[in-house]
C-alpha cells in the first residue's frame, strides 16, 4: 500500500522559512527541500483560509464552489453568517479518494464542518463550534479522542485568545497542535488510511497573535517538529507539503467604509439617542482625560454637562466642538451622530466581512433594498476601482492596492452571481482593509484613512504567496520551474494515487513535478459535479455563529 501525506503549513511562505532554513532550524523541511521539488503556491483571491481551501477541496474557483469570505452572505438578504461546508458547492478530493477506494483520513482542514461520511475518518477542526457534538466521522473517533485528552475543542477558545498573554497563547495552541497530530498518527493507523491529511495552523496563529518575529519563527520551528513526527509516524511514500497562502506583518488598517462615505458610496444609518448619548461619552472621555489631562471630580462634571447639553446646543455651535474633537480624533462626529449598520435605502456599496476588502453593489432586483439598476454596475465599478487605484501608502507613496477586480476578472462558474462585485487586493502591503465603523482611539490617522496598529494584539495578515514542498518517490528533485495554484493540488493528489481527475477541475495536475516515469503517464479524468445551486440550509445554530464569530473576532478575522 503506498501512502501519501498531505500536511498543511498555514500561512507559510518563503520569506519567513528561507531565513530559517539558513539557520538550519528546519530540518524536516530541509530534508523534504533536499528529497523533493519544492516552489511557491499561488492562494485564491482573496487568499482567505475558507476561500483557499475551498479550492484545495474541490479544485474549484471560488466562482464553482462559491467561498468567497469567511462570512458567508445569505443569498437575497444582506445577512452575513460564517461559512461552513453546506455552503460549499463541488465535490471534495476526499469523497474523490473513497471513490475509488482509497482511504483517507482528514485533521483539522478549515470548514469541513458538518463532516461527511467516507471509509476512513474525519476530524473538523478550524471553523468548528466548540460546543458541537458531531465532530468526527465516525462518531467513535470522538469518542477515542476525550477518552484520551478529555473534551475536544476544535480550536482554542476565543476569550482566551483575548485576553492571555503572548506567551501563554504560544503555548496553548502549541499543545493544541500536538494534540492534533498525535490525534492523527493514532486514527491513521487504527482506519489503514492511505491518503493522510492534516492542516498546522499554529504557524498561522502565531503570525496574527505574537508581536515579535522571533515568537513567530519558534511556531514555525514547533511545526517542523511536528512535521517530522507525522513522517516518522505515517511513514509515508510521498509527502505533499503546501500552505493555504502566504503571511506579511500587519502595519495597521485602511479605513474602507469612511473612504466610501466621504467619497458618496455608502451612507450610515443615524445612531439612536441611547448609543449616541454612550458614543459621545466616550469621546469625551477621551479628550478630556487622554488628550487634556483632566481628572477626578471636575472632569466627571465636565463631561456630564457636555454629554447632556451639546447635542441639544444650536449646529453652528455643535460644528466648532466637532471640528475641535476631530482634529485630536479622527471621525469622532461620525461615531457619536453615526451607527455600525448603513442606510440602504442611500447606500450604492456596502462591504463583506471586515477585512475581507469584499464589496457588494446595492441592486435592484437583487439585495431587498436596492437602488442600483443593473446597467449602473460596469460603469460604477470602474469609477470605484480607478479612485481606489490612486489611494497611496503615506510612508513610501506607493498604491495601496495592486489591483481592485471584479467578480468576472477572476472567478468563472454558476456561483459566481453570490460572488462579491469588487474584490480588493492589498496582499502586497502591511495594511488590513477594515470595512467597518471606526471606533476613535487614542492612534492618530495618517492621510485622513490610515490608522497604525503596530504594538495591539493583531500583528499579522494574509499574502498571496504560499509554498510547495513535495518530496518522495514519485517526485523530482530540486526546484519546480513553474509556480502552482492551490486549485492544482487535489488534482495533483489525486492523478498520484490514480484516481482520474474531474472534468470541471479547475486545477490541474503538476506532472512536471514528477519524475519522469511518472510524468510521461497519461492524465485520466471523469465526469465533474452535476451543477447544483447554493445550499441555503443552516449549518449552525444561532448561539454556534456566535461562538464562531467570537473565534473569528479574537484571531482578528472580525471586529
Amino acid at each position: 500500500m503506498s501512502k501519501t501525506l498531505l500536511v498543511g503549513l498555514d500561512a507559510a511562505c518563503w520569506n519567513y522559512l528561507n531565513p530559517l532554513l539558513e539557520a538550519g532550524k528546519m530540518p524536516a523541511l530541509q530534508r523534504l527541500i533536499e528529497s523533493g521539488t519544492w516552489g511557491t503556491m499561488q492562494s485564491t483571491m482573496p487568499p482567505w483560509t475558507p476561500t483557499a481551501w475551498a479550492s484545495i477541496i474541490t479544485g474549484k474557483n471560488p466562482g464553482k464552489h462559491g467561498i468567497f469570505d469567511m462570512m458567508w452572505r445569505r443569498p437575497g438578504t444582506y445577512e452575513f453568517t460564517p461559512t461552513n461546508a453546506k455552503a460549499r458547492m463541488g465535490t471534495p478530493f476526499w469523497k474523490r479518494l473513497d471513490e475509488a477506494g482509497v482511504r483517507v483520513g482528514m485533521v483539522n482542514a478549515p470548514f469541513t464542518y458538518p463532516c461527511d461520511p467516507l471509509n476512513g475518518f474525519i476530524v473538523c477542526g478550524f471553523g468548528t463550534p466548540n460546543s458541537a457534538s458531531d465532530v468526527t466521522y465516525p462518531r467513535e473517533v470522538h469518542q477515542w479522542i476525550e477518552q484520551e485528552f478529555g473534551h475536544y475543542e476544535p480550536a482554542v477558545e476565543p476569550q482566551f485568545l483575548r485576553t492571555a498573554s503572548p506567551s501563554e497563547i504560544f503555548k496553548v495552541e502549541r499543545e493544541h497542535q500536538a494534540r492534533q497530530v498525535q490525534i492523527a498518527l493514532e486514527m491513521a493507523n487504527r482506519y489503514e488510511v492511505e491518503v493522510l491529511a492534516i492542516n498546522l495552523m499554529f504557524t498561522d496563529h502565531a503570525n496574527h497573535k505574537m508581536p515579535e518575529m522571533e515568537q513567530v519563527q519558534a511556531a514555525y520551528v514547533q511545526a517542523d517538529k511536528d512535521v517530522d513526527a507525522l513522517i516518522q509516524g505515517f511513514q509515508p511514500d510521498n509527502v505533499m507539503l503546501i500552505s493555504d497562502h502566504g503571511s506579511n506583518r500587519l502595519q495597521g488598517n485602511f479605513l474602507l467604509n469612511e473612504w466610501l462615505r466621504d467619497q458618496g458610496y455608502y451612507v450610515q444609518a443615524e445612531n439612536v439617542s441611547s448609543d449616541r448619548s454612550a458614543a459621545l461619552n466616550w469621546v469625551l472621555v477621551k479628550w478630556l482625560q487622554t488628550h487634556n489631562g483632566w481628572s477626578g471630580p471636575q472632569e466627571i462634571i465636565l463631561r456630564r454637562l457636555a454629554r447632556e447639553s451639546l447635542l441639544k446646543l444650536p449646529n453652528g455651535v455643535q460644528e466648532r466642538f466637532w471640528d475641535k474633537i476631530d482634529a485630536v480624533i479622527p471621525f469622532a462626529r461620525e461615531h457619536v451622530l453615526l451607527s455600525d449598520e448603513p442606510d440602504y435605502s442611500r447606500t450604492k456599496v456596502f462591504p463583506g466581512s471586515i477585512y475581507s476588502g469584499l464589496l457588494y453593489f446595492n441592486l435592484v432586483d437583487r439585495e431587498p433594498q436596492g437602488i442600483m439598476s443593473a446597467q449602473e454596475r460596469h460603469a460604477l465599478a470602474s469609477e470605484i476601482a480607478e479612485k481606489l487605484l490612486e489611494v497611496k501608502e503615506p510612508e513610501t507613496g506607493e498604491p495601496l492596492f495592486s489591483n481592485v477586480y471584479t467578480a468576472k476578472d477572476i472567478y468563472t462558474g454558476p456561483a459566481i452571481e453570490y460572488a462579491p462585485d469588487l474584490i480588493i487586493d492589498s496582499y502586497d502591503k502591511g495594511w488590513n482593509i477594515q470595512a467597518t465603523k471606526y471606533v476613535p482611539t487614542s492612534e492618530q490617522t495618517t492621510n485622513r484613512y490610515f490608522v497604525d496598529l503596530r504594538g495591539h494584539r493583531d500583528f499579522g495578515w494574509h499574502s498571496r504567496d504560499g509554498i510547495f514542498v513535495f518530496s518522495g518517490s514519485a517526485f523530482n528533485v530540486g526546484p519546480a520551474s513553474t509556480e502552482g495554484h492551490v486549485m492544482d493540488i487535489p488534482a495533483t493528489l489525486l492523478h498520484l494515487n490514480g484516481v482520474p481527475i474531474p472534468e470541471d477541475y479547475d486545477g490541474r495536475v503538476l506532472t512536471e513535478l514528477f519524475t519522469s516515469e511518472l510524468s510521461q503517464q497519461p492524465v485520466q479524468y471523469q465526469p465533474g459535479d452535476v451543477e447544483a445551486s447554493i445550499s441555503t440550509d443552516e449549518a449552525y445554530s444561532t448561539e454556534e455563529a456566535e461562538e464562531l464569530m467570537s473565534h473569528l473576532r479574537a484571531l482578528g478575522y472580525l471586529d
